[in-house]
């Protein structure tokens, strides 16, 4: 027993370096945030792939969305979520899950679980036991017990519904093994009975009936709360239910006083904006050109448009890269397209953008060339 917990213990506090981090001053939950979340469907999504990208281009996006509030009560935070509310603990170390409750049960934990540990890297994880327990339907007493392991699995880019894609992206997996024991109310003693992290393992070893539940959390440089989360429910190796959940880059921007991800996001954009015009040979070319060496475009821009439209011609097969930016270079859309020899034509979505004044960029051959655009 006593070599299981040593061991326990080293996972919970191994770490391996690596770039990109999830840390406290950019990704702690903060009271009177409100979030927008859709629910997506992605065929052929895998959950447990750890490749470099994930793509959402193919998803279908409900046309409902939810909130996601939080506020703070004396120390503690609360989450509410389509009716569900969890209750957390946060230092400058870790987000730990104290309580949790819905219209059927009211749970509270003495062994609480570490959701998030501050910084965490690819490689890291924190594991341990929890346990909690309350009221179920009012004529019960519940306990909720079991093991978890978070860890930052896999890092790379995610592809958003509409082709444009965040860079530097860790995804969290976090794996629960959760036993259950409910007893009527009446019977209970008036003083619970303590449980230890012996009881758990004694109950959870034998148990072959237990759930594990599966959450996957995606973070993106620059964005305070994950873009995307997936949870999983199997019973006995059987797989229950599985839900994902989108939480667009547009609505997290609109985040009050989140200063410490605007800053990221503008070094990100100004780093990105660099890259791409180092992709250029030739640093003399003229970015207000309509095209040369074979390839001319035309701009029929509708200020009442939500979209971009490049029409162009070209004498030879190519490849067109094009970016709709902000004056510091922030890139909100990009598009990639084949173009054969002749006419043809891009266009690029851009609903969901402020109105205002942006700057596309388009890449043909490696000569450049840029365009002022307004949009509704």
């Amino acid at each position: 027993m006593k070599k299981l917990l040593f061991v326990i213990i080293a996972m919970a506090v191994c770490t391996t370096m690596s770039g990109q981090q999830i840390n406290q001053s950019d990704n702690r939950y903060r009271s009177y945030d409100v979030l927008e979340k859709k629910q997506v469907s992605v065929k052929g999504f895998d959950l447990n792939s750890k490749k470099c990208v994930w793509s959402l281009e193919d998803a279908e996006l409900s046309e409902n969305s939810y909130n996601a509030e939080y506020s703070t009560e004396t120390d503690t935070l609360m989450a509410v979520e389509r009716g569900d509310r969890t209750y957390y603990s946060q230092d400058r170390s870790t987000v730990s899950i104290i309580g949790s409750e819905n219209f059927m049960e009211l749970i509270s934990y003495d062994m609480p679980e570490i959701w998030l540990r501050f910084p965490m890297q690819v490689g890291d994880s924190v594991c341990g036991f929890f346990n909690g327990s309350g009221p179920y339907c009012e004529r019960f007493f519940m306990r909720r017990y079991g093991t978890y392991k978070t860890k930052a699995d896999a890092a790379g880019t995610l592809v958003l519904p509409k082709g444009d894609s965040l860079r530097n992206v860790i995804r969290l997996h976090t794996e629960r093994y959760v036993g259950t024991i409910t007893v009527p109310i009446d019977t209970m003693e008036k003083k619970i009975p303590a449980f230890t992290v012996d009881s758990i393992i004694r109950l959870l070893v034998p148990d072959t009936a237990k759930v594990r539940e599966d959450v996957y959390r995606w973070y993106a440089e620059g964005f305070r709360y994950p873009i995307l989360e997936a949870k999983s429910l199997s019973f006995c190796d059987s797989l229950l239910t599985e839900e994902m959940y989108y939480c667009p880059p547009d609505m997290q921007r609109t985040l009050a006083n989140d200063e410490e991800n605007e800053r990221i996001r503008t070094r990100l954009a100004e780093e990105e904006r660099a890259r791409w015009l180092a992709s250029s040979p030739d640093e003399d070319s003229n970015p207000k050109s309509r095209g040369k060496d074979g390839f001319t475009y035309n701009l029929p821009q509708d200020d009442n448009s939500d979209q971009v439209t490049i029409n162009y011609s070209t004498d030879h097969a190519t490849k067109m890269t094009a970016l709709v930016t902000n004056a510091l270079g922030y890139v909100y859309r990009r598009a990639d397209q084949s173009c054969a020899v002749g006419n043809g034509q891009a266009t690029i979505d851009c609903s969901g953008l402020r109105r205002g004044q942006y700057i596309l960029y388009i890449n043909v051959d490696g000569e450049q060339y840029a365009e002022k655009v307004n949009l509704k």
